[in-house]
Protein backbone atom coordinates (compact mmCIF):
# COMPACT_ATOMS: atom_id res chain seq x y z
CA UNK A 1 0.00 0.00 0.00
CA UNK A 2 1.08 3.48 -0.33
CA UNK A 3 0.77 6.26 2.23
CA UNK A 4 3.12 8.65 0.49
CA UNK A 5 3.92 12.25 0.40
CA UNK A 6 6.39 14.25 -1.82
CA UNK A 7 9.49 16.44 -1.74
CA UNK A 8 11.09 19.23 -3.61
CA UNK A 9 11.19 19.48 -7.88
CA UNK A 10 15.06 20.31 -8.54
CA UNK A 11 13.16 21.63 -11.29
CA UNK A 12 12.73 24.71 -8.96
CA UNK A 13 8.51 23.25 -7.79
CA UNK A 14 7.77 20.89 -5.28
CA UNK A 15 6.05 18.05 -5.99
CA UNK A 16 2.36 17.52 -4.97
CA UNK A 17 -0.20 14.43 -5.95
CA UNK A 18 -2.93 13.09 -3.67
CA UNK A 19 -3.54 9.78 -5.51
CA UNK A 20 -0.73 8.62 -2.74
CA UNK A 21 0.99 11.82 -1.85
CA UNK A 22 0.66 15.40 -0.99
CA UNK A 23 3.36 17.83 0.81
CA UNK A 24 1.61 21.21 1.40
CA UNK A 25 4.58 22.61 1.92
CA UNK A 26 5.08 22.39 -1.64
CA UNK A 27 2.20 23.75 -3.05
CA UNK A 28 3.22 27.38 -2.74
CA UNK A 29 5.75 26.64 -5.48
CA UNK A 30 3.49 24.84 -8.07
CA UNK A 31 1.16 27.22 -7.82
CA UNK A 32 3.27 29.95 -8.28
CA UNK A 33 4.35 27.96 -11.35
CA UNK A 34 0.48 27.12 -12.59
CA UNK A 35 -1.57 29.25 -10.64
CA UNK A 36 -3.11 26.19 -9.18
CA UNK A 37 -2.97 26.37 -5.36
CA UNK A 38 -4.62 22.87 -4.86
CA UNK A 39 -4.61 19.07 -6.10
CA UNK A 40 -7.54 18.19 -8.13
CA UNK A 41 -10.57 17.05 -5.83
CA UNK A 42 -13.54 15.21 -6.84
CA UNK A 43 -16.28 17.22 -8.35
CA UNK A 44 -18.73 18.54 -5.60
CA UNK A 45 -22.26 16.67 -6.23
CA UNK A 46 -23.99 19.94 -6.40
CA UNK A 47 -21.36 21.11 -9.28
CA UNK A 48 -21.60 17.99 -11.40
CA UNK A 49 -23.26 18.47 -14.60
CA UNK A 50 -24.28 15.90 -17.46
CA UNK A 51 -23.08 17.60 -20.07
CA UNK A 52 -20.01 15.75 -20.02
CA UNK A 53 -16.44 17.22 -20.67
CA UNK A 54 -14.92 20.58 -22.30
CA UNK A 55 -15.39 22.32 -24.96
CA UNK A 56 -11.97 22.66 -26.62
CA UNK A 57 -11.22 22.75 -30.63
CA UNK A 58 -8.61 20.84 -31.90
CA UNK A 59 -4.71 22.60 -32.15
CA UNK A 60 -5.19 25.00 -29.39
CA UNK A 61 -2.20 26.29 -28.06
CA UNK A 62 -2.80 23.98 -24.86
CA UNK A 63 -3.09 21.01 -27.12
CA UNK A 64 -0.33 18.41 -26.15
CA UNK A 65 -1.04 16.24 -28.61
CA UNK A 66 -3.27 16.23 -31.61
CA UNK A 67 -6.34 13.25 -31.91
CA UNK A 68 -6.28 11.09 -34.96
CA UNK A 69 -7.59 8.18 -33.86
CA UNK A 70 -10.75 7.19 -31.94
CA UNK A 71 -10.12 4.30 -29.31
CA UNK A 72 -12.76 2.41 -31.33
CA UNK A 73 -11.30 2.21 -34.47
CA UNK A 74 -10.55 -1.11 -36.15
CA UNK A 75 -10.23 -0.44 -40.21
CA UNK A 76 -8.80 2.95 -40.27
CA UNK A 77 -5.28 3.50 -42.25
CA UNK A 78 -4.07 3.60 -38.55
CA UNK A 79 -6.03 1.10 -36.96
CA UNK A 80 -4.86 -1.51 -39.49
CA UNK A 81 -0.70 -1.20 -38.65
CA UNK A 82 1.16 -3.23 -36.63
CA UNK A 83 2.00 -1.59 -33.08
CA UNK A 84 4.00 -2.74 -30.04
CA UNK A 85 1.82 -5.19 -28.98
CA UNK A 86 -0.08 -6.51 -32.01
CA UNK A 87 0.18 -7.31 -35.80
CA UNK A 88 -1.07 -5.26 -38.75
CA UNK A 89 -4.72 -5.94 -39.56
CA UNK A 90 -5.15 -7.04 -36.46
CA UNK A 91 -9.23 -6.31 -35.95
CA UNK A 92 -8.55 -4.68 -32.54
CA UNK A 93 -9.86 -1.59 -31.06
CA UNK A 94 -7.53 0.22 -29.46
CA UNK A 95 -9.16 0.08 -26.20
CA UNK A 96 -8.00 -3.97 -26.79
CA UNK A 97 -4.65 -2.98 -28.21
CA UNK A 98 -4.27 -1.24 -24.88
CA UNK A 99 -4.83 -4.50 -23.28
CA UNK A 100 -2.61 -6.38 -25.48
CA UNK A 101 0.32 -3.50 -24.90
CA UNK A 102 0.02 -3.66 -20.95
CA UNK A 103 0.12 -8.01 -20.87
CA UNK A 104 2.89 -7.37 -22.90
CA UNK A 105 5.19 -6.02 -20.33
CA UNK A 106 8.00 -8.31 -19.46
CA UNK A 107 8.95 -8.82 -15.44
CA UNK A 108 12.39 -7.97 -15.32
CA UNK A 109 14.81 -7.32 -11.85
CA UNK A 110 14.10 -4.00 -9.78
CA UNK A 111 17.05 -1.81 -10.05
CA UNK A 112 17.66 -2.14 -6.10
CA UNK A 113 17.79 -5.80 -6.70
CA UNK A 114 14.70 -6.78 -4.71
CA UNK A 115 12.11 -8.63 -6.20
CA UNK A 116 10.48 -7.75 -10.13
CA UNK A 117 9.56 -4.51 -11.99
CA UNK A 118 7.75 -4.05 -15.74
CA UNK A 119 9.40 -3.30 -18.76
CA UNK A 120 8.07 -1.80 -21.43
CA UNK A 121 7.80 -1.79 -24.95
CA UNK A 122 7.44 1.62 -26.82
CA UNK A 123 6.53 1.99 -30.75
CA UNK A 124 10.12 3.36 -31.39
CA UNK A 125 12.44 1.21 -33.64
CA UNK A 126 12.39 -1.52 -31.31
CA UNK A 127 13.11 0.60 -27.75
CA UNK A 128 12.25 -0.86 -24.56
CA UNK A 129 12.00 1.51 -20.93
CA UNK A 130 12.39 -0.34 -17.62
CA UNK A 131 9.72 0.97 -15.36
CA UNK A 132 10.68 4.46 -13.49
CA UNK A 133 9.83 5.41 -9.68
CA UNK A 134 6.63 6.19 -9.36
CA UNK A 135 4.25 6.87 -6.54
CA UNK A 136 1.39 4.00 -6.67
CA UNK A 137 -1.49 6.05 -8.86
CA UNK A 138 1.43 8.17 -11.00
CA UNK A 139 1.72 4.69 -12.44
CA UNK A 140 -1.71 4.04 -13.88
CA UNK A 141 -1.84 7.60 -14.87
CA UNK A 142 1.42 7.45 -17.11
CA UNK A 143 0.20 4.00 -18.80
CA UNK A 144 -2.67 5.14 -20.11
CA UNK A 145 -1.75 8.79 -21.09
CA UNK A 146 1.71 7.55 -22.68
CA UNK A 147 0.16 5.13 -24.54
CA UNK A 148 -2.63 7.64 -25.88
CA UNK A 149 -0.11 10.07 -26.69
CA UNK A 150 1.56 7.81 -28.62
CA UNK A 151 -1.25 6.76 -31.13
CA UNK A 152 -3.00 10.25 -30.96
CA UNK A 153 -5.73 9.10 -29.13
CA UNK A 154 -8.35 10.91 -26.13
CA UNK A 155 -7.50 11.45 -23.14
CA UNK A 156 -8.60 13.01 -20.15
CA UNK A 157 -9.12 13.45 -16.32
CA UNK A 158 -11.95 15.38 -14.68
CA UNK A 159 -10.53 17.45 -11.52
CA UNK A 160 -11.85 20.12 -9.34
CA UNK A 161 -10.40 23.20 -8.46
CA UNK A 162 -11.31 24.19 -5.07
CA UNK A 163 -10.11 27.52 -4.93
CA UNK A 164 -12.06 29.09 -7.94
CA UNK A 165 -14.64 26.58 -7.18
CA UNK A 166 -15.05 24.89 -10.99
CA UNK A 167 -14.29 21.52 -12.75
CA UNK A 168 -11.24 21.53 -14.84
CA UNK A 169 -9.64 18.76 -17.13
CA UNK A 170 -6.02 17.31 -18.13
CA UNK A 171 -5.70 15.95 -21.14
CA UNK A 172 -4.52 15.75 -24.77
CA UNK A 173 -6.09 19.42 -25.14
CA UNK A 174 -3.87 20.38 -21.85
CA UNK A 175 -5.50 21.59 -18.80
CA UNK A 176 -8.71 23.81 -19.80
CA UNK A 177 -11.75 24.97 -18.05
CA UNK A 178 -15.12 23.37 -19.39
CA UNK A 179 -15.31 25.82 -22.01
CA UNK A 180 -12.30 25.27 -23.41
CA UNK A 181 -10.03 27.79 -21.60
CA UNK A 182 -5.93 27.42 -20.77
CA UNK A 183 -6.48 26.86 -16.87
CA UNK A 184 -4.68 29.25 -15.03
CA UNK A 185 -0.66 29.49 -16.18
CA UNK A 186 -0.60 26.33 -17.46
CA UNK A 187 1.33 26.12 -20.41
CA UNK A 188 0.83 26.47 -24.09
CA UNK A 189 2.17 22.80 -24.68
CA UNK A 190 1.74 23.17 -28.53
CA UNK A 191 3.58 26.22 -28.97
CA UNK A 192 6.31 26.40 -25.91
CA UNK A 193 7.47 22.70 -26.25
CA UNK A 194 8.82 20.73 -28.98
CA UNK A 195 7.50 17.48 -30.75
CA UNK A 196 10.00 15.13 -32.61
CA UNK A 197 7.40 12.46 -33.69
CA UNK A 198 7.14 13.52 -37.81
CA UNK A 199 10.87 13.91 -37.68
CA UNK A 200 12.58 10.96 -36.24
CA UNK A 201 13.21 7.68 -38.02
CA UNK A 202 15.00 4.22 -36.58
CA UNK A 203 18.37 4.28 -36.30
CA UNK A 204 18.87 8.18 -35.89
CA UNK A 205 19.93 10.35 -32.93
CA UNK A 206 17.21 9.88 -30.16
CA UNK A 207 16.31 14.08 -29.90
CA UNK A 208 16.31 15.49 -26.48
CA UNK A 209 14.78 17.86 -24.27
CA UNK A 210 17.75 19.47 -21.70
CA UNK A 211 14.74 21.36 -19.74
CA UNK A 212 12.74 18.20 -19.19
CA UNK A 213 15.66 16.34 -18.32
CA UNK A 214 16.14 17.87 -15.63
CA UNK A 215 13.11 18.01 -14.05
CA UNK A 216 12.08 16.02 -10.95
CA UNK A 217 8.75 14.23 -9.29
CA UNK A 218 10.39 15.06 -6.31
CA UNK A 219 13.59 14.42 -4.77
CA UNK A 220 12.89 10.57 -4.13
CA UNK A 221 12.23 9.59 -7.76
CA UNK A 222 16.02 8.54 -8.83
CA UNK A 223 15.93 6.42 -11.95
CA UNK A 224 19.07 4.70 -11.04
CA UNK A 225 20.20 3.03 -14.41
CA UNK A 226 19.82 6.80 -15.88
CA UNK A 227 22.89 8.67 -16.36
CA UNK A 228 23.06 11.43 -14.04
CA UNK A 229 21.87 15.12 -15.04
CA UNK A 230 23.97 17.89 -13.88
CA UNK A 231 25.81 15.93 -11.15
CA UNK A 232 22.06 14.83 -9.64
CA UNK A 233 20.86 11.68 -10.03
CA UNK A 234 18.11 11.32 -13.17
CA UNK A 235 14.63 11.13 -12.37
CA UNK A 236 11.20 11.25 -13.82
CA UNK A 237 12.03 13.47 -16.37
CA UNK A 238 14.74 12.43 -17.61
CA UNK A 239 13.13 8.85 -18.01
CA UNK A 240 9.80 10.78 -20.13
CA UNK A 241 12.51 12.08 -22.32
CA UNK A 242 14.15 8.72 -23.00
CA UNK A 243 10.33 7.48 -23.42
CA UNK A 244 9.03 10.45 -25.56
CA UNK A 245 9.47 11.76 -28.96
CA UNK A 246 6.85 14.22 -28.03
CA UNK A 247 8.61 16.41 -25.62
CA UNK A 248 5.12 18.21 -24.70
CA UNK A 249 3.76 14.78 -23.22
CA UNK A 250 6.68 14.47 -20.87
CA UNK A 251 6.04 18.02 -19.81
CA UNK A 252 2.33 17.26 -19.42
CA UNK A 253 2.76 14.35 -17.76
CA UNK A 254 4.95 15.81 -15.55
CA UNK A 255 1.47 18.21 -14.18
CA UNK A 256 -1.03 15.53 -14.42
CA UNK A 257 1.20 13.65 -11.92
CA UNK A 258 1.64 15.76 -9.49
CA UNK A 259 -1.70 17.14 -9.76
CA UNK A 260 -4.21 13.99 -10.06
CA UNK A 261 -4.10 11.03 -7.80
CA UNK A 262 -6.31 7.86 -6.89
CA UNK A 263 -9.22 10.30 -5.47
CA UNK A 264 -9.35 11.17 -9.05
CA UNK A 265 -9.33 7.59 -10.26
CA UNK A 266 -12.18 6.75 -7.60
CA UNK A 267 -14.15 9.13 -9.15
CA UNK A 268 -16.91 7.93 -11.28
CA UNK A 269 -16.15 10.36 -14.53
CA UNK A 270 -13.05 8.49 -14.89
CA UNK A 271 -13.24 5.34 -14.11
CA UNK A 272 -15.79 3.09 -13.84
CA UNK A 273 -16.71 -0.04 -11.25
CA UNK A 274 -15.93 -3.65 -13.11
CA UNK A 275 -17.66 -6.78 -12.38
CA UNK A 276 -14.80 -9.17 -11.45
CA UNK A 277 -15.43 -12.47 -14.00
CA UNK A 278 -14.63 -9.36 -16.57
CA UNK A 279 -10.85 -8.64 -15.27
CA UNK A 280 -8.52 -8.09 -17.91
CA UNK A 281 -4.86 -6.38 -18.53
CA UNK A 282 -5.30 -2.56 -18.14
CA UNK A 283 -7.80 -2.52 -15.53
CA UNK A 284 -6.80 -1.27 -11.61
CA UNK A 285 -7.80 -1.96 -8.26
CA UNK A 286 -8.05 1.00 -6.04
CA UNK A 287 -8.21 0.57 -2.56
CA UNK A 288 -9.41 3.54 -0.31
CA UNK A 289 -10.16 3.86 3.38
CA UNK A 290 -11.22 7.62 2.85
CA UNK A 291 -13.57 9.93 0.65
CA UNK A 292 -10.60 12.54 0.15
CA UNK A 293 -7.11 12.18 0.19
CA UNK A 294 -4.82 9.23 -0.29
CA UNK A 295 -5.39 5.70 -1.03
CA UNK A 296 -3.46 2.92 -2.76
CA UNK A 297 -3.58 1.90 -6.82
CA UNK A 298 -2.60 -1.11 -8.38
CA UNK A 299 -2.60 -1.47 -12.01
CA UNK A 300 -3.39 -5.27 -13.21
CA UNK A 301 -0.48 -6.18 -16.13
CA UNK A 302 -2.07 -9.85 -16.34
CA UNK A 303 -4.68 -11.93 -16.63
CA UNK A 304 -4.90 -15.88 -17.31
CA UNK A 305 -7.79 -18.73 -16.89
CA UNK A 306 -5.92 -21.51 -15.77
CA UNK A 307 -9.50 -23.50 -15.55
CA UNK A 308 -12.71 -22.09 -16.28
CA UNK A 309 -13.63 -19.48 -14.12
CA UNK A 310 -11.05 -19.41 -12.23
CA UNK A 311 -8.78 -16.97 -12.78
CA UNK A 312 -4.77 -15.88 -12.38
CA UNK A 313 -3.90 -11.79 -12.00
CA UNK A 314 -0.28 -10.27 -11.88
CA UNK A 315 0.10 -7.05 -10.72
CA UNK A 316 2.10 -3.95 -10.35
CA UNK A 317 2.31 -0.92 -8.13
CA UNK A 318 4.48 1.85 -7.04
CA UNK A 319 4.57 3.61 -3.10
CA UNK A 320 5.13 6.47 -1.43
CA UNK A 321 8.16 7.44 -1.06
CA UNK A 322 8.11 6.73 -4.57
CA UNK A 323 9.41 3.65 -5.98
CA UNK A 324 10.37 1.08 -9.29
CA UNK A 325 6.78 -0.84 -9.73
CA UNK A 326 6.90 -4.08 -7.63
CA UNK A 327 5.47 -7.16 -10.09
CA UNK A 328 3.21 -9.29 -7.70
CA UNK A 329 2.00 -12.46 -8.97
CA UNK A 330 -1.14 -14.09 -8.55
CA UNK A 331 0.33 -15.92 -5.97
CA UNK A 332 0.92 -12.63 -3.91
CA UNK A 333 -1.46 -10.24 -5.61
CA UNK A 334 -4.74 -12.51 -4.42
CA UNK A 335 -4.96 -10.78 -1.23
CA UNK A 336 -5.47 -6.84 -2.64
CA UNK A 337 -8.50 -8.17 -4.49
CA UNK A 338 -10.51 -9.89 -1.33
CA UNK A 339 -9.64 -6.50 1.20
CA UNK A 340 -12.67 -4.88 2.53
CA UNK A 341 -10.99 -1.76 1.23
CA UNK A 342 -11.01 -2.39 -2.00
CA UNK A 343 -14.68 -1.40 -2.36
CA UNK A 344 -15.85 -4.23 0.18
CA UNK A 345 -18.06 -4.94 2.97
CA UNK A 346 -18.16 -2.80 6.38
CA UNK A 347 -17.15 0.68 7.00
CA UNK A 348 -13.76 2.75 6.29
CA UNK A 349 -12.71 4.20 9.66
CA UNK A 350 -15.50 7.62 9.55
CA UNK A 351 -18.35 5.33 9.16
CA UNK A 352 -18.64 5.62 5.79
CA UNK A 353 -19.26 2.13 3.73
CA UNK A 354 -16.14 1.24 1.87
CA UNK A 355 -18.34 0.82 -1.25
CA UNK A 356 -18.83 4.14 -1.45
CA UNK A 357 -15.35 5.23 -1.26
CA UNK A 358 -14.64 4.47 -4.89
CA UNK A 359 -12.22 1.53 -4.16
CA UNK A 360 -12.58 -2.00 -6.31
CA UNK A 361 -11.76 -2.49 -9.70
CA UNK A 362 -12.14 -0.41 -12.00
CA UNK A 363 -11.55 0.40 -16.09
CA UNK A 364 -11.01 4.01 -17.86
CA UNK A 365 -13.94 5.58 -19.21
CA UNK A 366 -13.27 5.87 -22.90
CA UNK A 367 -12.69 9.76 -24.09
CA UNK A 368 -15.12 10.52 -27.26
CA UNK A 369 -16.04 13.53 -29.20
CA UNK A 370 -19.95 14.77 -29.87
CA UNK A 371 -21.11 18.02 -31.47
CA UNK A 372 -18.10 19.92 -30.19
CA UNK A 373 -17.61 18.65 -26.87
CA UNK A 374 -15.61 15.76 -25.53
CA UNK A 375 -16.80 12.98 -22.93
CA UNK A 376 -15.21 10.18 -20.62
CA UNK A 377 -18.28 7.21 -21.67
CA UNK A 378 -18.38 3.73 -20.79
CA UNK A 379 -18.42 1.97 -24.58
CA UNK A 380 -21.33 -0.52 -25.49
CA UNK A 381 -18.56 -3.00 -25.43
CA UNK A 382 -18.51 -2.68 -21.66
CA UNK A 383 -21.83 -2.38 -20.70
CA UNK A 384 -22.22 -5.87 -19.41
CA UNK A 385 -18.74 -5.64 -17.60
CA UNK A 386 -19.87 -2.20 -15.62
CA UNK A 387 -21.46 -1.71 -12.35
CA UNK A 388 -22.80 1.91 -11.78
CA UNK A 389 -21.34 3.69 -8.89
CA UNK A 390 -24.78 3.37 -7.10
CA UNK A 391 -25.13 -0.47 -6.88
CA UNK A 392 -23.31 -0.86 -3.52
CA UNK A 393 -24.56 -4.54 -3.31
CA UNK A 394 -22.81 -5.53 -5.98
CA UNK A 395 -19.69 -3.61 -5.40
CA UNK A 396 -19.62 -4.42 -2.09
CA UNK A 397 -19.85 -8.02 -2.70
CA UNK A 398 -16.87 -7.62 -5.04
CA UNK A 399 -13.73 -8.86 -2.70
CA UNK A 400 -15.69 -12.08 -1.74
CA UNK A 401 -16.26 -12.65 -5.17
CA UNK A 402 -12.88 -12.33 -5.91
CA UNK A 403 -11.80 -14.97 -3.29
CA UNK A 404 -14.16 -17.20 -5.04
CA UNK A 405 -12.83 -16.54 -8.64
CA UNK A 406 -9.12 -16.02 -7.71
CA UNK A 407 -6.81 -19.16 -7.94
CA UNK A 408 -6.45 -20.56 -4.78
CA UNK A 409 -2.84 -21.62 -3.19
CA UNK A 410 -1.67 -24.60 -0.98
CA UNK A 411 -0.53 -24.27 2.42
CA UNK A 412 2.77 -23.82 1.63
CA UNK A 413 2.39 -21.34 -1.13
CA UNK A 414 0.15 -19.44 1.03
CA UNK A 415 2.92 -19.95 3.99
CA UNK A 416 6.05 -18.33 1.04
CA UNK A 417 3.94 -15.45 -0.20
CA UNK A 418 3.25 -14.35 3.70
CA UNK A 419 6.63 -14.61 3.92
CA UNK A 420 7.95 -12.66 1.27
CA UNK A 421 5.27 -10.06 1.95
CA UNK A 422 6.74 -9.47 5.75
CA UNK A 423 10.59 -9.45 4.25
CA UNK A 424 9.31 -7.00 1.70
CA UNK A 425 7.65 -4.87 4.64
CA UNK A 426 10.20 -4.70 6.89
CA UNK A 427 13.06 -3.61 4.23
CA UNK A 428 10.65 -0.75 3.19
CA UNK A 429 10.52 0.75 6.83
CA UNK A 430 14.10 0.14 7.15
CA UNK A 431 14.48 2.48 4.73
CA UNK A 432 11.53 4.71 5.70
CA UNK A 433 10.60 4.00 9.37
CA UNK A 434 7.46 6.02 9.46
CA UNK A 435 5.77 4.03 7.16
CA UNK A 436 2.46 3.24 7.87
CA UNK A 437 1.05 1.18 5.04
CA UNK A 438 4.25 -0.87 5.38
CA UNK A 439 3.77 -1.73 8.98
CA UNK A 440 -0.14 -2.45 8.15
CA UNK A 441 1.25 -4.47 5.30
CA UNK A 442 3.33 -6.90 7.54
CA UNK A 443 0.49 -7.16 9.87
CA UNK A 444 -1.50 -8.55 7.13
CA UNK A 445 0.94 -10.84 5.57
CA UNK A 446 1.21 -11.92 9.92
CA UNK A 447 -2.56 -12.87 9.74
CA UNK A 448 -2.33 -15.03 6.82
CA UNK A 449 0.94 -16.57 8.30
CA UNK A 450 -1.18 -17.51 11.58
CA UNK A 451 -4.19 -18.70 9.60
CA UNK A 452 -1.98 -21.07 7.31
CA UNK A 453 -0.06 -22.70 10.70
CA UNK A 454 -3.54 -22.92 12.87
CA UNK A 455 -4.11 -25.62 9.97
CA UNK A 456 -1.16 -27.44 11.55
CA UNK A 457 -2.14 -26.58 14.87
CA UNK A 458 0.34 -23.82 15.94
CA UNK A 459 -0.75 -21.34 18.16
CA UNK A 460 0.00 -17.41 17.34
CA UNK A 461 2.53 -17.05 20.10
CA UNK A 462 4.58 -20.26 18.33
CA UNK A 463 4.28 -18.51 15.14
CA UNK A 464 5.26 -15.11 16.93
CA UNK A 465 8.52 -17.09 18.51
CA UNK A 466 9.45 -18.14 15.18
CA UNK A 467 8.84 -15.32 12.81
CA UNK A 468 8.67 -11.46 14.89
CA UNK A 469 11.61 -9.93 14.74
CA UNK A 470 12.74 -7.43 17.47
CA UNK A 471 11.63 -4.86 14.44
CA UNK A 472 8.61 -5.65 13.89
CA UNK A 473 7.69 -4.58 17.85
CA UNK A 474 9.91 -0.89 16.74
CA UNK A 475 7.61 -0.09 13.82
CA UNK A 476 4.21 -1.46 15.60
CA UNK A 477 0.91 -0.93 13.55
CA UNK A 478 -0.58 2.26 14.06
CA UNK A 479 -3.99 4.00 13.94
CA UNK A 480 -3.44 5.32 10.67
CA UNK A 481 -6.23 8.45 10.70
CA UNK A 482 -5.13 9.04 14.57
CA UNK A 483 -1.11 9.26 14.28
CA UNK A 484 1.34 11.91 12.67
CA UNK A 485 3.69 9.52 12.32
CA UNK A 486 1.92 8.12 9.31
CA UNK A 487 2.13 11.38 7.58
CA UNK A 488 6.19 11.67 7.59
CA UNK A 489 6.82 10.54 4.37
CA UNK A 490 10.26 12.06 4.45
CA UNK A 491 12.23 9.51 7.02
CA UNK A 492 14.65 7.91 5.47
CA UNK A 493 17.61 4.88 5.96
CA UNK A 494 19.46 6.77 8.58
CA UNK A 495 16.99 7.48 10.78
CA UNK A 496 16.02 3.68 10.21
CA UNK A 497 19.33 2.68 11.73
CA UNK A 498 19.44 4.81 14.17
CA UNK A 499 15.80 3.51 15.71
CA UNK A 500 16.55 0.09 15.37
CA UNK A 501 19.90 0.97 16.72
CA UNK A 502 18.20 3.14 20.06
CA UNK A 503 16.37 -0.60 20.42
CA UNK A 504 18.87 -2.79 20.31
CA UNK A 505 20.96 -0.36 23.42
CA UNK A 506 17.56 -0.29 24.80
CA UNK A 507 17.58 -4.06 24.77
CA UNK A 508 20.88 -5.06 25.94
CA UNK A 509 20.33 -2.15 28.96
CA UNK A 510 17.57 -4.50 30.27
CA UNK A 511 19.15 -7.66 29.60
CA UNK A 512 22.31 -6.41 31.85
CA UNK A 513 19.47 -5.78 34.79
CA UNK A 514 18.26 -8.70 33.83
CA UNK A 515 15.00 -7.84 32.85
CA UNK A 516 13.20 -8.04 29.92
CA UNK A 517 11.25 -4.81 29.20
CA UNK A 518 8.64 -4.17 25.69
CA UNK A 519 10.65 -2.37 22.69
CA UNK A 520 9.79 1.90 22.54
CA UNK A 521 7.62 1.80 19.47
CA UNK A 522 8.72 4.41 17.17
CA UNK A 523 5.54 6.71 16.75
CA UNK A 524 5.01 10.22 18.57
CA UNK A 525 4.96 10.15 22.19
CA UNK A 526 5.81 12.98 24.87
CA UNK A 527 6.49 16.25 24.42
CA UNK A 528 7.75 18.43 21.26
CA UNK A 529 7.13 17.16 18.12
CA UNK A 530 7.11 13.70 19.64
CA UNK A 531 10.48 11.84 18.59
CA UNK A 532 12.42 13.63 21.29
CA UNK A 533 13.80 10.02 22.48
CA UNK A 534 15.18 8.94 18.80
CA UNK A 535 16.45 12.54 18.22
CA UNK A 536 18.69 12.25 21.79
CA UNK A 537 20.00 9.04 20.87
CA UNK A 538 21.23 10.34 17.20
CA UNK A 539 23.07 13.43 19.09
CA UNK A 540 24.50 10.63 21.70
CA UNK A 541 25.98 8.07 18.83
CA UNK A 542 27.31 11.63 16.49
CA UNK A 543 24.81 11.36 14.57
CA UNK A 544 22.86 14.20 15.56
CA UNK A 545 22.74 15.72 11.73
CA UNK A 546 20.85 12.74 9.86
CA UNK A 547 17.83 13.03 12.17
CA UNK A 548 15.04 15.12 10.42
CA UNK A 549 12.13 17.02 12.18
CA UNK A 550 8.67 15.50 11.26
CA UNK A 551 7.12 17.26 8.78
CA UNK A 552 3.29 17.19 7.50
CA UNK A 553 4.12 15.59 3.85
CA UNK A 554 0.32 14.72 3.56
CA UNK A 555 -3.26 15.65 4.36
CA UNK A 556 -2.61 15.20 8.26
CA UNK A 557 -5.88 14.11 10.44
CA UNK A 558 -3.80 13.14 12.98
CA UNK A 559 -1.27 16.35 13.01
CA UNK A 560 -2.25 17.08 16.54
CA UNK A 561 -1.18 13.72 18.47
CA UNK A 562 1.33 13.58 21.00
CA UNK A 563 0.51 9.95 21.79
CA UNK A 564 0.14 8.19 18.42
CA UNK A 565 -2.44 4.93 19.42
CA UNK A 566 -1.32 1.25 18.03
CA UNK A 567 -3.42 -1.18 17.10
CA UNK A 568 -4.29 -4.33 18.84
CA UNK A 569 -2.58 -6.40 15.58
CA UNK A 570 0.93 -6.82 16.93
CA UNK A 571 0.91 -9.87 17.95
CA UNK A 572 2.15 -11.74 21.55
CA UNK A 573 3.62 -9.54 23.95
CA UNK A 574 7.41 -9.13 23.85
CA UNK A 575 8.15 -10.30 27.06
CA UNK A 576 6.32 -13.34 26.64
CA UNK A 577 7.39 -15.04 23.74
CA UNK A 578 9.37 -18.48 24.21
CA UNK A 579 12.16 -17.44 22.99
CA UNK A 580 12.94 -14.37 24.80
Amino acid sequence: MSRPGVGALLAGSLALGLGCAVEPDGMEDLAAETGLGSPAGVVPDEARESTGGPRVAAGVASEVWAVRNAWTDTDTAEARLAGVAWGASSGLTWEAKYERWVASFRRVPRSDGSGTTVELPTPYGGRVARAPTLECAEVAMFLRATFASWYHLPFYLQGWDSTSRQVFYAGHFGFVTRTGQTLARFPAFKTRYADHEARWRPGMPWPSDASLRRMHLGTDDAVPYLPAVGGSPAGAGAWFDELLLNKRTGYFLRLLLLYFGSVNLADGNNMYHVRPEAISAGDVLLERWQRQGIGHTIPVVRVSQPMPGRFAVDVVSGSMPRRQPVWDDPSSSRHYFTLDATGGEGNAWDGVPYARLGGGLRRWRTAVFSDGQWSNVVLPADREAYLEDTNLTAIAARPARFGEVLVQLSASERRRVALERVATARAHLRAHPASCSARTSREDAMAELYEVEALEGRDRAAVDAQHRLLEDYVFAELDYPRSRTCCWNTTTAAMGELILDFARVEQERARARGQCVAPTAFRASGMGDGYDVWRAHAMTVGRAAEWRAWSEDEPCSGRASTNDPTTDRGGAAWCSLPRR
